[in-house]
């Protein structure tokens, strides 16, 4: 498995692991109105920090068992597969930034339209990632 697609992976899992108890706890927030933004703020800095936590830790346990892939420069495939994923991600987050914006016309609170476009960027970059994979294993 080369390592940039094992970095998606890592990328991949991450995201998951961290957004996916935030998005699950914001969803069902029942406290006070005026506290949700507070909630959600904070809730969202732990999240990346777990985020960056687990993302550098386990790239730095790919790379130290695998020094050479990951000192060496990206070739033409690297390239090739970052390109196409990056293309497709970016037509599944326009259509979800509709949406995020369209929440505004539906009457949602400003946290839940910041909310709705942070669900849209983390779907693109899952999207991106899960991209990667594939075209690693297909040969793309």
């Amino acid at each position: 498995m080369p390592f940039r697609e094992k970095i998606a992976w890592v990328s991949l899992a991450g995201i998951v692991a961290a957004f996916t108890p935030y998005f699950v706890l914001v969803g069902h927030y029942s406290g006070p109105a005026s506290a949700y933004a507070g909630f959600s703020v904070g809730l969202l800095i732990g999240m990346v920090v777990v985020l960056t936590i687990l993302v550098t830790v386990a790239s730095i346990g790919v790379a130290l068992t695998n020094i050479r892939d990951a000192q060496a420069p990206a070739d033409e495939r690297d390239h090739t597969v970052a390109r196409r994923a990056s293309s497709i991600a970016y037509a599944v987050l326009l259509p979800a930034l509709f949406f995020a914006m369209a929440t505004v016309l539906l009457g949602w609170s400003a946290i839940g339209v910041i909310n709705a476009v942070l669900a849209a960027v983390v779907l693109a970059e899952l999207a991106r990632n899960a991209l990667e994979i594939v075209c690693y294993r297909r040969g793309w």
